[in-house]
């Protein structure tokens, strides 16, 4: 997979030369702590040295492991688009019963539009990345503390970029009793800009009980404050 990868990124082209080193790297025996990668370097012109992997953590030991964590990642230099980009992703990954997956993003971009970003679980609602920062989609910080059901989830991001910082969670709960159903959500978003200084946040929860896919009774907040020059509240 990682060869079938660093090919996508590195097609043959004329007159390119292309270098490619892999490695597997493991800590004690039985191996508890692997790092599989692959390096790939592209020249003379353009340059491009990319690195992508995958980083396999089990505790006490593989075969009982309590805590796992699997995490995927792609680092991209590419001199001719002036971008550092590094992606991973936390994926088959758990503590205990507790399941965890989630993206993570780095983009520094040193050319025409200088900019940079770093993100855990992606972005405040009302922000769009800059496009030519070649962001993909990127999934929540999840966290499900209780599966099946009952069920509790919880979601989470935290963002910098150039001109903001972002952070936000969300709970979400549902158990169900033959068909009907109680669901519940909590959460909150929080956006601040430097230059000029404003900031938005806001805050949401609900309870529904439903039968079958109908809604039978609910409760809804929503609360958001927007400022300064002006100030903005509404909910």
């Amino acid at each position: 997979k990682i060869i079938s990868d660093l090919e996508a990124i590195f097609p043959i082209k004329k007159d390119q030369f292309f270098l490619g080193i892999m490695a597997r790297i493991t800590w004690n025996t039985p191996a508890l702590l692997t790092v599989e990668a692959g390096l790939a370097i592209e020249f003379p012109n353009p340059v491009k040295i990319a690195i992508l992997g995958v980083i396999r953590l089990a505790l006490p030991t593989p075969d009982q492991a309590i805590i796992k964590i699997n995490v995927a990642f792609a680092g991209i230099i590419d001199f001719d688009k002036k971008l550092l980009s590094f992606d991973a992703s936390i994926f088959d990954s758990r503590i205990l019963t507790i399941t965890l997956e989630g993206d993570m993003a780095l983009r520094v971009s040193w050319g025409d539009q200088p900019d940079f970003l770093v993100s855990v679980g992606g972005f405040h609602p009302s922000y769009t990345p800059a496009p030519h920062l070649e962001l993909l989609p990127m999934k929540r910080l999840t966290v499900n503390i209780l599966s099946g059901n009952p069920s509790l989830v919880l979601t989470a991001y935290f963002a910098v970029t150039t001109n903001t910082i972002q952070f936000g969670a969300a709970l979400d709960f549902s158990f169900k009793v033959s068909k009907f159903g109680i669901y519940g959500h909590l959460g909150f978003d929080v956006l601040i800009q430097f230059s000029p200084f404003r900031f938005i946040a806001g805050i949401s929860a609900s309870v529904e009980v439903r039968l079958g896919s109908s809604v039978l009774f609910s409760i809804s907040l929503e609360f958001n404050l927007e400022g300064p020059s002006p100030w903005r509240a509404y909910g």
